[in-house]
């Protein structure tokens, strides 16, 4: 069990080292500047995509509510009658 954790934080420390070294290279930033700016983009349509699905639910949940509070009220009326 233990050499299977040492060989993954190896293998993520030596990810980590190549990283490091390839951002450094000037070939490589301007891919990985590219990357980063769609990334952000992405994450920014995810969060406008969310918001208005947000919105929509908690219409739903609104109208859910009003027909439930209306079904009950409706069942508490025809059960007074019934009793009466």
């Amino acid at each position: 069990m233990a050499l299977g954790r040492t060989a993954i934080f190896a293998a993520g420390a030596t990810a980590g080292i190549l990283a490091g070294y390839a951002l450094k290279s000037e070939k490589v930033r301007p891919a990985a500047v590219c990357t980063v700016k769609a990334g952000l983009k992405a994450k920014d349509w995810t969060v406008k995509q969310y918001e208005g699905i947000k919105g929509d639910v908690k219409s739903l949940v609104e109208q859910a509510r009003e027909k439930g509070n209306a079904l009950v009220s409706k069942e508490v009326e025809a059960t007074s009658e019934e009793s009466a």
